[in-house]
């Protein structure tokens, strides 16, 4: 449930920035704008901490412990 949940939020983060991206930046399109920036970042993160991609990317190894270490 939660991984299909994640789903439709990261779909509705890219439905959100394609309007941001499409709307005109000169009277309520700059407002459309930041909403939809919102919308698309908050969405996006929670979809993907809803969906534990774990190939995001990170600089810190999975196992912390050093090869030197018992």
């Amino acid at each position: 449930m939660k991984q299909v949940l994640g789903t439709i939020l990261r779909a509705i983060a890219g439905i959100a920035a394609v309007v941001c991206v499409l709307s005109p930046m000169t009277g309520m399109g700059a407002l459309v704008f930041v909403i939809a920036l919102f919308v698309a970042i908050i969405a996006g993160v929670t979809g993907s901490h809803l969906r534990n991609d774990e190939d995001q990317g990170g600089y810190w190894p999975t196992d912390p412990k050093s090869p030197s270490q018992p």
